[in-house]
């Protein structure tokens, strides 16, 4: 890059008449090469999740007495009068609704009036009168269906048309079992035997499987026949697979890099990204903004939007 910068300042002063006017400094061009150092990230490497702050403190900081209003400030915040802590973690029950209370001593030695005992007995019977007047306790009667609901009652009869599905294992019967096979069907019953096929015997390794009659040994072929047995030549522009390993040329194996070369090699220099994307003075107010005067303009802009 320093190269480059010069060979455009020295055609600049080739350009121009006058060769005091191409005046430059190498050390400039130096300090201008080198790359830009980020603004206010830290020298240290940082970790999250320790203790260590972000800035290391002076001692002086460590060892200054404290003020009455940073005591007092340091102390926790008083709970307020109308605060209810939180319950225990067991105050709901698995599959309950309601939540589980702490009884006290007297609910528990507490005994019940009859008028409670009464209420708690589950209901369910009731009680019904007799045409004597006595009272007796019963089952729940119902009331007779209606003809419409007896009817209606009454399972849907079976298709007539109906066939049931069939079972899986096919049933045999006794006189096909008895059966005597006839002669026709035995030798339907025999595999067929193809007579041709790959199962003749091979005398010799050269000869072909199967057997290739005398009179198509003799037989010339035609010029169409032999065009049609030459391979498909390879296409002009193509290329062989290259083997997977190569020898290495001479010029390759004793080149020398170029120190231009060398630097674009280096690694490009970055910050960490949890240092690039926090920022810790991003809230911090500059004193040259406190100490600055709005304009006119500037404060008629901060009103509010009168609606």
């Amino acid at each position: 890059m320093t190269g480059v910068v010069v060979y455009q300042l020295r055609s600049r002063c080739q350009a121009s008449n006058s060769q005091d006017s191409c005046l430059f400094s190498r050390k400039r061009l130096q300090d201008l090469s080198r790359p830009k150092k980020q603004w206010r990230a830290p020298d240290r490497k940082l970790f999250w999740g320790n203790q260590d702050p972000i800035f290391p403190v002076s001692d002086s900081a460590l060892t200054t007495p404290l003020t009455k209003r940073i005591c007092s400030l340091a102390q926790p915040k008083a709970l307020s009068r109308h605060y209810v802590p939180n319950r225990e973690q067991y105050f709901y029950g698995c599959g309950r609704e309601s939540g589980i209370w702490k009884i006290s001593l007297p609910a528990l030695f507490y005994r019940p009036s009859r008028r409670i005992q009464n209420l708690a007995q589950p209901n369910r019977f009731k009680i019904q009168y007799l045409p004597n007047g006595s009272r007796a306790r019963k089952s729940l009667r119902f009331s007779q269906p209606s003809p419409r609901i007896l009817r209606l009652s009454i399972a849907k009869d079976t298709n007539p048309n109906y066939v049931p599905p069939k079972s899986i294992d096919t049933r045999i019967s006794i006189t096909t079992l008895s059966a005597v096979a006839t002669p026709r069907i035995i030798d339907l019953a025999h595999p067929r035997i193809k007579l041709e096929g790959l199962c003749y015997e091979r005398q010799k390794c050269e000869m072909p499987v199967r057997p290739i009659v005398s009179a198509a040994l003799l037989t010339k072929p035609s010029p169409r026949i032999v065009a049609l047995a030459k391979p498909k030549p390879l296409h002009q522009d193509y290329l062989p697979f290259r083997d997977a390993k190569w020898p290495v040329s001479h010029a390759a194996a004793h080149y020398e890099v170029s120190p231009r070369i060398q630097e674009l090699a280096n690694p490009s220099s970055r910050g960490p990204m949890h240092i690039v994307y926090y920022d810790p003075d991003v809230f911090k107010v500059k004193p040259a903004a406190l100490k600055a005067q709005c304009s006119a303009r500037v404060r008629e802009l901060a009103e509010p939007i009168v609606r």
